[in-house]
């Protein structure tokens, strides 16, 4: 058995066929098929059972596919940690994170680490919220970083890193501008929102508890486009803030929200299937998360 053989196998688990994979490896159909063939058997076990347009694991090929795409993990680090030796740098991070992030946050995230290891190289995915699991699941990142609520998926490692406010952003002359004190949720159901992704399910759920509806005219990736859409257009932008952030709004008027539910949670996540690196454990270990190299 090759390495090739562990690869292919992967290939075609996540491709979803045997044709698609074979595209995908710029391998002949019928050759790939025989891979295949020869892996059961040389495992004495059956591990896909082949449909005319999908496959489906087995028991035995489920664990084959975990083992087998870890294994792929381990070459992968073996040839990124050569590399990384060759260019000075120690080894290598890879995380992901979501998208559109303020210069203050970025730096907050990573200064810290950065000053305890500076020989460290990155591959640094910024993604849309909804794909920074997947990543994590799927082994293409040690760690990610999600702001929102807690998932619960049975693979995934929990470890909770930062709380934030979800607050109402809007121009000096809006109406809401009267008053003082919190805003409530059904002052806010007359007026055009404008929410980043991250917040959106955090809204709707708040809303939804009062039996409300929030009319969302935009849906953003960064804070910085929902507020100036409110800037700009005259909407009520609703964002996570916290002190550092109120730079971001300028002008602009910010009040509290006074509902239970208007926060937003941030966590790192990990793979529980998967053996951390060494450097994962540390950058963990410098935002709090004591763990142990596993």
């Amino acid at each position: 058995m090759t390495l090739d053989s562990y690869k292919n196998f992967v290939a075609i688990v996540e491709s979803g066929s045997i044709l698609s994979a074979a595209n995908k490896l710029l391998i002949a159909q019928p050759s790939l098929s025989n891979q295949l063939k020869n892996i059961e058997k040389n495992y004495g076990a059956q591990l896909v059972i082949r449909g005319s347009r999908s496959l489906e694991l087995t028991e035995a090929g489920r664990m084959f596919y975990r083992k087998a795409k870890e294994m792929c993990r381990i070459e992968e680090s073996l040839r990124n940690d050569i590399n990384n030796s060759k260019t000075g740098f120690a080894e290598m991070l890879k995380i992901s994170i979501p998208a559109g992030n303020s210069p203050y946050f970025l730096h907050k995230f990573f200064d810290p680490f950065m000053e305890k290891h500076p020989k460290v190289n990155y591959d640094l995915y910024e993604v849309p919220s909804e794909y920074v699991i997947p990543n994590v699941l799927n082994g293409i990142t040690e760690i990610g970083l999600i702001r929102s609520g807690i998932p619960s998926y049975g693979p995934l490692s929990v470890y909770p890193y930062e709380h934030e406010d979800i607050v109402a952003v809007f121009p000096k002359e809006h109406p809401l501008s009267e008053g003082k004190g919190k805003l409530k949720i059904s002052q806010l159901q007359a007026y055009n929102l404008s929410v980043p992704f991250d917040c959106l399910s955090i809204v709707n759920t708040a809303f939804g508890h009062q039996l409300l509806s929030p009319n969302i005219a935009i849906i953003t990736s960064p804070k910085t486009t929902a507020i100036e859409w409110a800037r700009s257009f005259g909407s009520v932008a609703l964002i996570s803030m916290t002190d550092d952030d109120k730079a971001l709004a300028g002008d602009m008027v910010i009040k509290k929200i006074d509902d239970p539910y208007m926060y937003v949670t941030s966590a790192f996540v990990t793979n529980k299937e998967y053996r951390l690196s060494d450097i994962a454990v540390e950058f963990l270990k410098v935002h709090g998360v004591n763990l142990k190299s596993r």
